[in-house]
């Protein structure tokens, strides 16, 4: 919706042409086309010209003509005959293939273009558009569609026009993390926000999870496709409560209202073979529970329709928690034969025909990667999602989620079966998606350019962003607990320097400080100042001043800074600052700028403790920076400043940083 208003918005100031470059698949370019000629009025309002670029099929003489065509309308532009209301905007939608972009960038070559501007819009932009070979010093040469994606930008500017190449996509993770210098940087955000009635991973796995997230067992399915023995238990369960739905549909009459349509999605795996047996065993239970719902199998097969009503009344009584409109299963019982007939089980894999829609009003479908993304189910409310977690990439996880979306009018319908490592990927995706939103607002509110933006944002370590081989440069993950982030690389010269030792002595003055308690045998180096406790917003603005000489700590340090800004808001959370051995210099090797061993060890190893080692000062429950003033064993370097910060188990939160060079 946002790119049509983009275009219709375009076209009503004063630009000559739109190219739209669709999904990877025909089926996902039709689906955008047909939604174009609907929201635009293509096939009625002549103030359009829409012309399909190429494609499998089409001829040269088709291309030449195609090319005349938008020549006379482009024309118009420049002709005063024309009033600028008056002159036919080109919309071009072409597929997101290599072959396909290069032949049409070919022929714009042709085209005489005005000096109005184009607008190109990349939809689902972090597939296939970003240069996966960026990632790889062995692959000095860019992808082919990424090439083509150039070569038909240089065309348009060949032609003498402005242009504007807009990205799309619900997963922006890879678009953010490549290198800036890329031509395919964004350089700047705007955050698309939902309708009222847009339901997504906030809701489902984060505020209402119980309500509408169940379970398979780990391992199920593969088991079950394994020994051959039929169909899930989890599976069945699933075809339960679509069935008692679409049934409390027939029964209100909705199943008869105009382009009404109610979905259950099945996803096992990538593999066609595996579909294929999903579909064998959705026909046979298709089959068997029409026979038991028929009348005659109360005689014929009472024991074996009774235990189906069992699991009917399972799933009733599941559903009837979160729709208050659902009859009761026996006001029901006269629609199940019905609607399970008429539900029509697709298997979709690549050169599948699109889902005919207007044919039924209930459908199963099976697939993959066909089935992931831009691809819409109508009116999906069931989905049995097995497909393992592969390499654990959030931005395709992500895109498996066609249970999100405008389902506001029959969310109480909707349940999701996935297995427990799948749930908790979902769990810290909706974290991580709110927390990425957050921070990108911001930049996009005030106007300011994306590169203004620092590359960090929560997300859990198990999770990997998006792919490496897009990525030009690394990026940085981690998620301390209970643990000690060693900042052994610090200032030793310079500006850098010079602020660390403002930063110590303005704390020595400032903050409220007692000495720590301990054994009353400790050495001067083993007695401490430890402050009061401070909100965590008041630590990081102390470790916002803290300088680090290497990058790699500097951006560590960031990392840790996320995980204790992601809990400054909540009340009662506070932290420590401690001066070790009370800021008086301490004798460490200090070796091509690491410091040898910045912990002093326990003393003594074993038996009874005089001091129990650097790393145990601290707060145990609190975050704790620790600063320590150093001289270097050889006497080079005096009044170094270090730092160590302890984050405890109850901020735990993964990160990711990338540097901004």
């Amino acid at each position: 919706m946002s790119f049509t208003t983009v275009a219709a918005l375009a076209k009503d100031n004063g630009y000559a042409m739109v190219i739209l470059i669709g999904g990877t698949s025909l089926y996902l370019l039709g689906q955008t086309e047909g939604r174009l000629t609907n929201d635009l009025a293509l096939e009625e309002k002549r103030t359009w010209l829409h012309v399909r670029g190429p494609r499998s099929g089409i001829s040269e003489a088709q291309r030449n003509a195609d090319v005349q065509t938008i020549q006379s309308a482009l024309d118009e532009w420049e002709d005063d005959d024309f009033d600028a209301d008056e002159c036919r905007t080109v919309i071009v939608t072409v597929m997101k293939h290599a072959g396909n972009l290069s032949t049409l960038a070919k022929m714009i070559e042709r085209l005489r273009i005005p000096s109005a501007p184009v607008l190109i819009i990349d939809d689902e932009a972090d597939q296939a558009s970003l240069d996966g070979n960026a990632g790889s010093p062995k692959k000095p040469t860019v992808t082919k569609t990424y090439a083509a994606i150039s070569e038909l930008r240089d065309a348009v500017k060949l032609g003498g026009a402005n242009h504007t190449f807009l990205q799309y996509t619900a997963t922006p993770q890879a678009n953010l993390l490549i290198e800036i210098s890329d031509a395919l940087s964004p350089s700047f955000v705007q955050v698309l926000e939902p309708g009222d009635a847009y339901v997504g991973g906030r809701e489902l796995f984060l505020e209402k999870e119980d309500a509408h997230i169940r379970r398979i067992p780990t391992g199920e399915v593969d088991r079950a496709l394994e020994t051959q023995e039929g169909p899930p238990n989890s599976l069945r369960d699933a075809l339960a409560s679509f069935l008692v739905g679409i049934a409390a549909d027939y029964s209100s009459g909705f199943a008869k209202q105009p382009k009404a349509n109610r979905s259950m999605l099945v996803h096992p795996s990538r593999l066609t073979g595996d579909h294929s047996r999903l579909r064998e065993w959705m026909e046979r239970m298709k089959s068997d529970w029409s026979d038991l719902l028929h009348d005659d199998a109360e005689l014929s097969a009472p024991e074996e329709r009774n235990a189906l009503f069992e699991i009917l009344g399972k799933a009733h009584k599941d559903l009837a928690k979160t729709d208050a409109s659902l009859p009761a299963l026996a006001e029901l019982a006269s629609f199940l034969r019905r609607a399970l007939i008429r539900t029509e089980i697709l298997e979709l894999n690549k050169g599948a025909p699109p889902v005919p829609w207007s044919r039924h009003f209930s459908f199963i479908l099976i697939g993959g990667q066909a089935i992931e993304r831009g691809f819409t189910v109508e009116g999906l409310t069931t989905t049995h999602l097995a497909r393992s977690l592969g390499q654990k990439l959030a931005d395709s996880i992500q895109q498996r989620a066609r249970f999100f979306g405008y389902k506001r009018g029959y969310l109480g319908r909707v349940r999701i079966w996935i297995d427990d490592d799948t749930r908790a990927v979902f769990k810290e995706y909706a974290k991580h998606e709110q927390d990425l939103r957050s921070r990108l607002k911001p930049i996009a509110e005030a106007g300011r350019p994306l590169r203004d933006w620092r590359r960090e944002f929560l997300l859990d370590p198990g999770l990997k962003a998006t792919r490496r081989n897009v990525l030009a440069r690394g990026v940085k993950q981690r998620q301390l607990s209970d643990d000690w982030l060693t900042l052994d690389r610090p200032a030793l010269t310079g500006p850098d320097l010079e602020e660390n030792r403002r930063l110590v002595q303005h704390l020595k003055s400032s903050l409220e400080m007692d000495e720590d308690d301990g054994h009353s045998e400790r050495t001067s180096e083993q007695r401490h100042l430890i402050s009061s406790p401070m909100p965590v917003s008041e630590l990081l603005g102390i470790l916002a001043d803290a300088r680090v000489a290497d990058l790699d700590q500097r951006d560590l340090l960031y990392g840790a800074m996320l995980q204790l800004d992601a809990f400054s808001g909540e009340p009662g959370r506070t932290g420590r600052v401690v001066l070790m051995g009370k800021s008086s210099p301490r004798v460490r090797t200090i070796a091509n700028g690491k410091i040898a061993q910045l912990y002093q060890g326990r003393n003594p190893r074993s038996g009874v403790p005089i001091y129990p080692g650097d790393r145990e000062i601290m707060v145990r429950d609190e975050p704790t920076l620790q600063i320590h003033m150093l001289q270097s064993k050889d006497g080079t370097l005096l009044r170094i400043p270090a730092f160590a910060l302890w984050v405890p188990q109850k901020f735990k939160v993964g990160t990711l940083v990338q540097s901004n060079l």
